[in-house]
């Protein structure tokens, strides 16, 4: 009631020209300044760094707790130098945010947010870079890594290295560089001059002046040579070495998302980050066209796949040696053929394993197996027969699919011993 009256007082009144203008001038004034308030504001988020991206300065990384493997103990504190960028900024990977891999350059990347490209250098922990390595690699680490615990070593694994100690002495550490496994050792270079052994005087860099030799792990040969050096080690500082079975320390593959993700794995920008976003815009672009995101050969993926897949393939693997078929590696496929004919081919799409075998879809129909007719698709046209390879029931089915193949065929099934088939082996 008091505000209709009030509204009624103002509208009566006979306000006088100059108090009418003088209003006029005060409103127009505010307008303009809230105006001039919006157009800073808008142009200061324009100028900021690209959005969703934080940055934050870390002083001092220390290793993440998930680096440590529980068996862990810890070992006498060793100062490390860290190789990182002239940038002091590291980039957190958002939530969203999508991260895609140099085709040439496996050190470098582009971070994709809300349609913004920035530029990234990563710097990988030994973790991450075994994790990535091939299967050839981790077997080399693994086969040496028993061998270090048959002599009551114990590890400890910071950014760059894992190293393997006693009491408050270091006897040995691990480093990659690049697709390389070294292992240093805490022998004299000096003694082994004009032997067998092919080393490096690693002594002068401050982080292995305590384990100077360098020997690179190439070939199997170079890992025995390890395996040698090792004993002279042991028998030097009088330690017994223990028969233990061999235990398999391969990881599984990891993307490089998943690893930034976990901290195995830190960004660094490539470029100032006040380089215009027309400039981010366009170096990603290019980097683009030459990048695939996911690998499209048959062996990569499978070096990528995880244990259980792995598993999977050996079996059938081993299954259809007995049958004496040959295998054929493509680009997309492994086939088994006998003769000039192909009776399977694997394949993985996505993270599944599949088996096409030369068997007629329509003869199953209504049976207890789970598989696709691929009859129609040009590749597979004389093995339409697809068997998703998902569990051990449907590895069970699959040799219970090659047995009727064989019989149909008049095959004989020869026993030979299960061989492990898991790991990709590669020439380095």
């Amino acid at each position: 009631m008091a505000a209709d009256v009030a509204y009624n007082m103002i509208v009566a009144a006979e306000w006088g020209i100059g108090i009418k203008i003088a209003l006029i001038a005060i409103v127009s004034a505010t307008l303009v300044a809230v105006a001039v308030l919006l157009v800073l504001e808008a142009v200061g988020k324009r100028s900021a760094a690209p959005q969703s991206v934080r940055t934050v300065v870390r002083e001092k990384e220390s290793v993440p707790q998930a680096i440590l493997a529980a068996d862990d103990e810890p070992a006498p504190a060793v100062e490390e130098t860290e190789e990182i960028s002239a940038h002091a900024e590291s980039v957190e990977l958002t939530e969203g945010a999508l991260l895609v891999d140099d085709r040439d350059d496996g050190d470098r990347g582009t971070m994709i947010v809300d349609g913004v490209f920035v530029k990234v250098r990563y710097n990988r922990s030994f973790r991450a870079k075994l994790i990535q390595s091939d299967d050839t690699l981790k077997g080399w680490y693994s086969e040496l890594r028993n061998e270090l615990l048959r002599y009551g070593l114990k590890r400890r694994t910071s950014w760059a290295n894992e190293s393997w100690y006693n009491g408050r002495t270091t006897y040995a550490k691990f480093a990659i560089r690049g697709k390389t496994l070294s292992f240093y050792l805490a022998l004299d270079p000096q003694k082994y001059k004009n032997t067998k052994y092919t080393f490096r005087d690693a002594g002068k860099t401050a982080r292995y002046k305590d384990v100077p030799m360098q020997c690179k792990c190439k070939s199997a040969r170079s890992v025995r040579w390890v395996k040698e050096l090792l004993a002279a080690l042991a028998a030097e500082r009088k330690r017994k070495r223990a028969e233990l079975p061999e235990e398999n320390f391969r990881p599984d593959y990891r993307d490089t998302a998943s690893l930034v993700r976990d901290t195995y794995i830190k960004l660094y920008y490539v470029a100032d980050t006040k380089v215009s976003k027309q400039q981010f815009d366009e170096a990603a672009a290019a980097d683009l066209k030459t990048r695939d995101k996911t690998p499209r050969d048959f062996l990569t993926k499978l070096m990528r796949a995880d244990g259980e897949t792995k598993a999977h393939y050996s079996a059938i693997k081993n299954e259809l040696l007995r049958y004496g078929m040959k295998s054929r590696v493509s680009t997309g496929n492994e086939s088994w053929y006998n003769g000039r004919t192909t009776y399977a081919k694997f394949a993985i799409r996505g993270k599944t394993l599949s088996l096409y075998l030369a068997l007629d879809p329509k003869e199953f129909e209504g049976t207890k197996y789970n598989f696709s007719n691929m009859s129609d698709v040009g590749k597979y046209e004389t093995v339409p027969m697809r068997m998703k390879l998902k569990s051990d029931r449907s590895v069970r089915w699959v040799k219970e699919l090659l047995a009727t193949l064989a019989e149909k065929k008049g095959w004989q099934r020869t026993e030979r011993r299960e061989e492990d088939f898991r790991y990709v082996e590669r020439k380095h």
